[in-house]
């Protein structure tokens, strides 16, 4: 509300002076802080995804605040577990917004948990970026305030599949996803790539994704003469299948995207990954394009956490130095709808550890080229395909 003030001097009249109130901050916003919220799955069947998205967050910010923050300002962060839960991620939210007052949300699980918050998060303008996400779900909703990095499962099955083809025509291919979005998105990518690549098709399924056992549909694949299997689902899903196929003696090809591309999997993976071609577009982490990566997390992490790193603190790495530079272009006069402003306009971004990121304001999923990597069983670690 606008206020009168009156100013009286020896001899001179009241002079009326109207005093506008200074603007009132985005939440989250201090004079030496700016507080994001973060909503993982640490615990629960993607656990070690979403900590090792948070730790390469956090690498990001404890580098920018070593060299000043955000033009002066600090950033914290606050994290909340949902364990994979999209009831618990509302609890969550709800939790980060109206007591902790985050100025963004930097990371979230998976699509169905975001699709439960954005309604929320686009009628605050609360800017939201999530290094796990690449299912096309939430960006299909058409969000003003939601921003990843990556190729899309829909994508990234299409160009896993036509590696494929190529190296290993005339197979007999089966595919097995989770049953939610992001299985689903990647069942629609590997069948619009069996029907431009004229791949026959022998089996199909979708399982829980708290499934263990998948002996009844491997055997399933094997009885319908299947030699090369898509997999679309948590790391669990490839390690479940893949036993299974060496258990069968099944000689199957095997195709799968980057949820897999860690060390938690390739211990569960090496043994079997024989025939396995795995589609990311982040490098191998033994690649020396991230050796500055790995000094960062030695700088800023303790031992144990340096362990548990992974593709995806890679991914959150550079989604998380996207959205500091982003801040950094407001100045002082920082703001959730100058922060949108130039997300929407962030082009060739260069982060040091993938490819660059441009976002525009129909296109809010930024488009990273991968390339096919393999298990070396022998090194322990995963390596890019041979050429033929």
């Amino acid at each position: 509300m606008n206020r009168i003030a009156c100013k009286i001097a020896l001899g001179v009249a009241c002079t009326l002076m109207w005093v506008l109130p200074a603007a009132a901050a985005d939440p989250g916003i201090k004079d030496d802080e700016i507080v994001v919220g973060a909503i993982m799955p640490f615990t629960g069947p993607a656990g070690a995804l979403g900590y090792g998205a948070f730790l390469g967050e956090r690498i990001a910010i404890e580098e920018a605040n070593a060299a000043g923050g955000v033009n002066g300002r600090k950033i914290t962060v606050i994290a909340e577990d949902d364990e994979y839960v999209p009831a618990r991620t509302v609890q969550a939210f709800n939790k980060l917004m109206e007591v902790d007052q985050i100025f963004a949300l930097i990371a979230g699980s998976g699509s169905s948990h975001w699709l439960a918050i954005m309604p929320t998060l686009e009628a605050e303008g609360i800017p939201n970026i999530n290094p796990l996400l690449a299912s096309m779900k939430p960006f299909e909703a058409g969000p003003t305030t939601h921003f990843g990095i990556g190729t899309s499962y829909r994508d990234g099955a299409n160009e896993v599949m036509e590696i494929m083809a190529k190296r290993n025509p005339n197979l007999k291919w089966a595919s097995i996803v989770q049953e939610d979005e992001s299985g689903i998105d990647r069942e629609v990518g590997f069948n619009e790539a069996a029907k431009n690549l004229g791949l026959e098709v022998v089996a199909q399924m979708r399982v829980n994704r708290t499934q263990t056992d998948f002996s009844a549909e491997v055997l399933r694949m094997q009885q319908a003469g299947a030699t090369g299997v898509f997999i679309g689902g948590l790391p669990t899903l490839d390690a479940g299948v893949l036993k299974e196929i060496r258990k069968l003696d099944m000689k199957a090809k095997v195709a799968t995207l980057w949820l897999s591309h860690n060390e938690a999997s390739l211990n569960l993976l090496r043994e079997d990954a024989g025939d396995l071609v795995l589609y990311d577009f982040v490098p191998s982490m033994t690649d020396p394009k991230l050796d500055h990566f790995h000094a960062l997390a030695k700088a800023h992490l303790s031992t144990e956490d340096q362990g548990r790193i992974n593709r995806y603190s890679v991914t959150g790495y550079a989604t998380m130095k996207a959205f500091i530079e982003a801040m950094n272009r407001c100045g002082r006069d920082l703001s959730r709808a100058c922060a949108l402003a130039e997300l929407n306009k962030l082009t060739d971004f260069d982060t040091g550890v993938m490819g660059k990121i441009t976002w525009r304001p129909d296109s809010h999923l930024a488009p990273v080229a991968g390339a096919p990597l393999v298990i070396d069983a022998k090194a322990g670690r995963f390596v890019p395909l041979a050429a033929d």
